[in-house]
């Protein structure tokens, strides 16, 4: 089907749309996560954006994609209106598998996570940095730091009024973290450099452990982390 510039615009737009919804608009099924989707027109000449699950449906296949529940940092913006390649989405559906099966293995291992909505598999200065620092610590494994240009703008720009924001990172294992970040009173900056604390205020931004209401609590909880120093890979 030829389609003139003002109708392939017309649908792109109504593609846009639908896509926002993260549904199949032919059955109403929620897209799965890790699975393909296909955006075109229907035999009526609707513009339809269908999942896995409806696919043979669409009569006109304009664009092929995918779909993530999880922002990972090596796909493509959602926004980007070219078409996939079969063997292309094949290649990130593998990528993100093996991306899936990663981060299970380091929720089990680091504990329980609140889901991470940004995960980064490129590198970046911020994660050279990290794996530098552990790999010179040793047996450390928290470690508190100020955020890196680029890395947490508008949360850092955020901050309260009197407060900073601070990047607790844990080592799960070799070449893998879990970074977080808490807003801590600038007049208990800069965080030492102590295992037992750091580990404490990690508990805190993960919300596995309230947050302290005062000096004598945040003692307390320090105190109980202190026997789990030494710990790392």
């Amino acid at each position: 089907m030829t389609l003139t510039r003002q109708q392939r615009r017309h649908i792109e737009r109504q593609l846009r749309k639908l896509l926002r919804r993260n549904v199949c608009s032919i059955c109403g099924s929620p897209f799965r996560h890790n699975s393909r989707t296909a955006g075109g027109l229907d035999t009526h000449g609707n513009v339809v954006l269908a999942g896995e699950c409806c696919i043979g449906r669409v009569a006109e296949i304009l664009v092929m994609g995918l779909y993530s529940d999880r922002q990972y940092d090596f796909l493509p913006p959602r926004s980007s209106d070219e078409p996939g390649a079969a063997d292309e989405i094949a290649t990130y559906q593998d990528i993100i598998a093996d991306t899936d099966r990663r981060l299970a293995r380091i929720e089990r291992r680091g504990g329980r996570f609140p889901r991470a909505p940004d995960v980064y598999r490129l590198d970046y200065p911020w994660k050279s940095d990290d794996r530098a620092w552990f790999e010179r610590t040793g047996t450390r494994a928290h470690r508190a730091r100020m955020p890196f240009p680029g890395e947490v703008d508008d949360e850092a720009t955020a901050a309260p009024a009197g407060q900073a924001l601070v990047v607790l990172v844990q080592h799960v294992e070799p070449g893998s973290w879990v970074r977080t970040g808490l807003y801590l009173d600038t007049r208990l900056l800069p965080v030492p450099d102590d295992e037992a604390t750091i580990h404490a205020l990690f508990e805190m931004a993960m919300r596995r452990e309230p947050m302290a209401p005062n000096v004598a609590a945040l003692i307390a909880l320090i105190e109980k982390y202190s026997i789990c120093t030494g710990v790392g890979s």
